[in-house]
Parts: C-alpha cells; sequence; structure tokens
C-alpha cells in the first residue's frame, strides 16, 4: 500500500493567488423585463382579440338600436286582432309610423290610397297581394255593415293585411323606395 504522501508545500506566490480566489457563485437570476419575443406576440393577439369582440359588439348594438322601431312594430301588428272593426286602420296607422320613422314625414307622411300602395310597394321586395291592397284601399274608409259575410271578407282581408305589414316592416328598403 501506498502510503499518503505529504501535501506539498505551496510556494509565497501560490498562496496568495488562491487567497484571491472566490467561491463558485450563481448568475444574477433572470429579469421579467423585457418579455422574451412569445409573450409579445401572446399579447399583441390578446390585444387585437379584445380590440375585434368591442368593435363588433359596438357594430352589433348600433344595429339592433336602428333596428329597434321594427321589432316593436312587428310587436304591435301581432297583438292586432282581425276581429277588431278598427283593425285595419290600427294596421295602417302602425305602417305609417314606420314608414315616417325610416323615411321621414316629408316622403310619406300625407299619401294615401293608391299612392301609399305603390309606396309601400315600393320601399319592399314584394308587391301587396289583392287582399292587403282592398284593405286598405276599401276597408280603412267603408263603415262597418252587420252582414257576417261582410265581417268574415274583412277578417280574412284583415289577417292578410296584417301578415302582409308584418313582413313589410321587417324587410322594407330605404334605398328601394328612391328617398
Amino acid at each position: 500500500m501506498q502510503q499518503a504522501q505529504p501535501s506539498p508545500q505551496l510556494s509565497k506566490e501560490a498562496q496568495e493567488l488562491l487567497a484571491q480566489l472566490r467561491d463558485i457563485h450563481e448568475p444574477a437570476p433572470v429579469g421579467w423585463w423585457p418579455p422574451a419575443p412569445g409573450w409579445w406576440l401572446l399579447g399583441a393577439l390578446i390585444l387585437t382579440a379584445v380590440a375585434a369582440a368591442i368593435f363588433f359588439w359596438h357594430r352589433r348594438r348600433k344595429i339592433r338600436a336602428r333596428n329597434r322601431y321594427r321589432v316593436e312594430a312587428v310587436r304591435l301588428l301581432q297583438d292586432v286582432a282581425p276581429a277588431n272593426p278598427r283593425a285595419v286602420e290600427q294596421i295602417n296607422e302602425i305602417l305609417k309610423r314606420v314608414a315616417v320613422a325610416s323615411f321621414g314625414r316629408p316622403a310619406c307622411g300625407n299619401l294615401t290610397g293608391r299612392r301609399w300602395i305603390e309606396f309601400l310597394e315600393n320601399s319592399s321586395d314584394s308587391e301587396l297581394p289583392a287582399e292587403a291592397r282592398e284593405a286598405l284601399l276599401e276597408h280603412l274608409y267603408r263603415r262597418p255593415d252587420k252582414n257576417p259575410e261582410w265581417d268574415q271578407k274583412l277578417r280574412d282581408c284583415t289577417v292578410a293585411l296584417r301578415d302582409c305589414a308584418i313582413q313589410w316592416v321587417e324587410s322594407h328598403q330605404r334605398e328601394a323606395a328612391g328617398v
């Protein structure tokens, strides 16, 4: 077996150099700023998504507000009872209110009879059915009879007018009327 050898004596210079050495130390921790490029990309994507969501939400809200009168008018038209003798008058009044709100009073406020029907047809993509025309041209200005046949005909015309009015309210186009 080998004998343990005594450690060699270091020179004075070597001892001074060893004294200057420091212990192993770890580097400073990595700071959170500036973030890595991936974080910048993720942040940009999140900001873009939030901006797009706000834009589309605001746009949808504006469209809904702009069409709120349509929803209210359809609700009023659905509440009109065809058996009511004044039903044709009520439907015509609702149509006028919608038309004035959409196109302005000068464009349609004073229209009656055939000119009113032409306006309704020009501002929509369909013509009024014959029963709806009859309701607006005749039954609107006629006194109610006590004749049961006339009552049934009036009810049929009123239902046709109400259905046509609902369709017109939901689909009328300002550009088509030439206003």
